[in-house]
């Protein structure tokens, strides 16, 4: 994977994963501990990327309110809060 700052491709896998199980890379050239959603719109959100891009998608395809997503959804074990899905 390519370093966010230096855009080298000499990285190294660090052995500690992040909370959501995503790899952390060091790059070998200026440093930094970057992973696969650092410079993306999902780079500090707390819940899995296809957990939230379903959230989203059936938002819109079902004109749900906000509550009536998280009951939705509760049955599969995501459990989210209206105001999560409100951000």
């Amino acid at each position: 994977m390519m370093c966010p700052d230096c855009e080298l491709t000499a990285t190294t896998e660090r052995s500690d994963p992040t909370e959501l199980e995503h790899d952390r890379l060091r790059c070998r050239h200026c440093h930094p501990i970057f992973n696969e959603r650092t410079g993306t719109p999902f780079n500090r959100v707390q819940y899995y990327t296809d957990v939230v891009c379903l959230v989203v998608l059936s938002c819109f395809r079902y004109k749900l309110s906000l509550r009536d997503l998280v009951e939705m959804f509760l049955p599969w074990g995501i459990i989210v809060t209206h105001e999560a899905v409100q951000n």
